[in-house]
This record gives structure tokens, sequence and C-alpha cells, in this order.
């Protein structure tokens, strides 16, 4: 059946994103391993100089040497930053090689969170088909047991496929590159559109550009009214309701959204991290991963 050549098809992707994933987060943490390592010497180092600095400050105050004394403190400093040239766990996420592939890692995550939905939706259609299937055809496969009738696929090995794209893949740590000083991550939209929004951790609310409500498929939009943004903006949006929001592991649904205006689309969408409190959002140490709480794989209602 053509329903059975587009599910091989969606199986043969996931698959392939799960050998590229395995492949990029490997470069990812030999990356984070050495950077961590540089930037614990570089640490070291400076705390090191500044317990030189100041035992020199102490013989050097009020003499024609704490001119010179600073400056050669000030050399050292940067002399250890150049060397070592480790960058601090929270502005990894922005280097442009860093950031490259953690873009890449958040489309093979929002790849997989739609393949997965997609692949599981259409081995129950092809199941039920077959249970389906006209009568006469069913009692010819009863005449003739040789021959064996059924999908390409068994239930158990679509839900191993999927299990091990959750497991390899990571759906408990979500990706997370910045721009300029805003985390970013991927999220997909009722299991169909994958989007970038900027996490917000004190805020409680989604907000979402004409074009991502556009095509998340938002409809009757309520009035215009005045909202206030994270960060202060003040400006007017119309709310509206998204279905369904995936962000890794978690599953949002009937989610209330800020729509903005097409003048407003420079401004991005933004997820409140606190819509998450469920799967007990947190930052990772490496400061590149938003990590949920693999004890609370529940769906959330909001309302």
């Amino acid at each position: 059946m053509a329903d059975e050549i587009a599910l091989k098809r969606d199986l043969d992707s996931l698959d392939d994103i799960v050998r590229r994933t395995i492949t990029l987060k490997r470069q990812i943490e030999l990356v984070v391993a050495e950077n961590r390592e540089r930037w614990q010497k570089q640490q070291s180092a400076n705390k090191l100089i500044d317990e030189i600095a100041a035992a020199m400050r102490r013989n050097a105050v009020g003499t024609d040497e704490e001119k010179k004394v600073q400056k050669q403190i000030d050399q050292l400093k940067k002399a250890s930053r150049e060397l070592r040239d480790g960058i601090a766990p929270d502005r990894l996420g922005g280097q442009p090689h860093m950031r490259v592939m953690l873009e890449s890692l958040t489309l093979m995550h929002q790849q997989a969170a739609v393949l997965t939905v997609r692949i599981d939706s259409a081995s129950y259609t092809v199941f039920r088909r077959y249970q389906q299937m006209p009568q006469e055809v069913s009692t010819w496969i009863e005449k003739h047991p040789e021959f064996e009738v059924g999908p390409l696929f068994r239930p158990e090995q679509i839900e191993q496929a999927s299990r091990k794209a959750r497991t390899t893949i990571g759906m408990d740590e979500i990706p997370l590159f910045l721009h300029g000083k805003q985390r970013r991550v991927g999220i997909v939209f009722n299991d169909q559109f994958p989007s970038i929004v900027t996490v917000e951790p004190d805020a409680d609310r989604l907000v979402l550009t004409s074009n991502m409500a556009f095509s998340a498929g938002l409809k009757n939009l309520g009035e215009l009214q005045s909202i206030t943004l994270p960060g202060g903006y003040s400006t007017k949006a119309r709310l509206g309701t998204v279905q369904r929001v995936r962000l890794g592991a978690a599953i949002l649904q009937d989610v209330p959204a800020v729509v903005l205006q097409p003048s407003d689309e420079h401004l991005g969408g933004t997820l409140g991290l606190k819509l998450l409190q469920a799967w007990n959002p947190h930052f990772a140490e490496s400061g590149i991963s938003l990590s949920l709480d693999p004890e609370n794989r529940v769906s959330t209602v909001l309302k």
C-alpha cells in the first residue's frame, strides 16, 4: 500500500537522523569538554595571579613601583586569556562554531519529533486497514495459510524504532544556542510546524509572531489589546490558542498564545519557562542545553 511505502520512507529518515545525531552530539561533547578544561585552567591561573598580585600590591603600596606592578598584573592576565582561550559556559552557545552545530542539532530534534508522530499515526492507519479488509480478501487469506499477508512493520517494530530515536537523540536535553544574549530553542507546533523561539526564564506565556501563528494554523484570534512583552516592550497583539506545542519530551496542549502584529515580526517568538514547570526545566551547566526532568514526562493541559 502507498501508506506503507510512505511509512518506510519516514522510518528510514528517522534512522538517518539518529545516526547523524550520534556523530554530531559526539563532536559537541568533545568541544564542551575541551573548553571546560581550558576554562578551568584559565580560572585557576587567574586566581593564582590575583593571589600574587595581592602580595605584590601590599609591598608596593605607597611606592613608585605601584603602577609598574599593576601593569605587570594586567599583562599576566592578558597572557593567561590568550594562551588558554577558554569561553565561559554561559557564552559557549554563542560562539560561531558551536552555534552552527547546536542549530543543526536543534533541527534534527525537530525533524525527529515530527517524524515520530507521523510514524505512529501512519502505523495505526495501516494496521486498521488490514483489520478492515473486505470479507472476500479475509476469506481468501484464511484459505491460503501458505501466504503471509499483513503490515510490513509490526507495531512492536514501530515502537522499538521510536524508542531508539527518543533515547539516542535525548529528548530530555533540549539543544540551546545563543543569539546575542537570548537563549534560543526549537519547538514544534501541532506536531508539524517547527520554529525557533527565545526562552524567557521568568515568563509564563507563549508569544508568537504573525508568521508562526499562520504556520500553526491559529484561527479566531481575539481583538487587538495592549500587552507588555518580556523586557518591558509595550505593543498591541491578539490572543489565540495553540492546540499542541512540543519541546523535546514536553507536550503542552491548548496553550494560550499572544500573537504579535506583522509590524512586530522582528521581535521573534518567546516561550515562558514557567509553562514547563511540570517538567522541572533548568539550564544545564554546559550552557548549551535546557534539561527536562524525565520523571515528569506527562502532558500538561493549560487552561
